[in-house]
């Protein structure tokens, strides 16, 4: 497997920042949908705190990977690809970038807005606000809701592309991103 991307193919960095990320992504989202009615314990504010941080990571790995997809050329899409099948690559990767910075950035914004210290693995990475602001608490929360929603059907839908291209379409999309999977015949 090649450290860089290259034409054809992911490089290694690209592919442990996609899989990390997913995984990350997935928990969190798991997590985030359920954790609000966990009983108020000093286990749900640990959850709470490990969200916190593992969604700083996720925003901090996005930055990463937009740094390093912008410093490495993107593995074309297969010969025969319709214009209206690139057109939903791209917006669909950009709607997925977007989502990975959104969500991060309106989780910290309701954080601080509900005067919140924003801890990082125990760093404290953010002061509390002094005062909580309802207004902002109220919009950043909603945003961060929605784009939760927006973000796990994007996932949905990309996962399926994914799957489409190696099942049906019997080629190396899914492979070269995933190339411990067989390629098809």
């Amino acid at each position: 497997m090649p450290l860089r991307n290259t034409a054809e193919r992911w490089g290694t960095p690209s592919i442990a920042l996609h899989w990390v990320t997913a995984l990350a992504v997935l928990g969190l989202l798991v997590v985030g949908f359920t954790m609000d009615s966990l009983p108020n314990t000093p286990f749900k504010r640990d959850v709470y705190l490990l969200h916190k941080s593992l969604g700083l990571t996720v925003g901090g790995l996005t930055v990463l990977r937009l740094l390093w997809r912008w410093l490495q050329p993107t593995p074309a899409l297969p010969d025969g690809t319709s214009r209206v099948q690139r057109l939903a690559a791209t917006t669909g990767h950009a709607g997925l970038y977007a989502l990975l910075l959104a969500m991060p950035a309106s989780g910290l914004l309701y954080n601080w807005a509900s005067n919140f210290a924003t801890p990082w693995f125990g760093i404290t990475v953010m002061a509390r606000a002094g005062q909580v602001d309802r207004e902002l608490k109220a919009i950043s929360g909603e945003v961060h809701e929605i784009a939760g929603l927006a973000l796990a059907a994007l996932l949905l839908a990309h996962a399926g592309a994914a799957f489409w291209h190696h099942y049906r379409l019997r080629d190396r999309v899914l492979w070269r991103m995933a190339p411990w999977i067989r390629p098809p015949a």
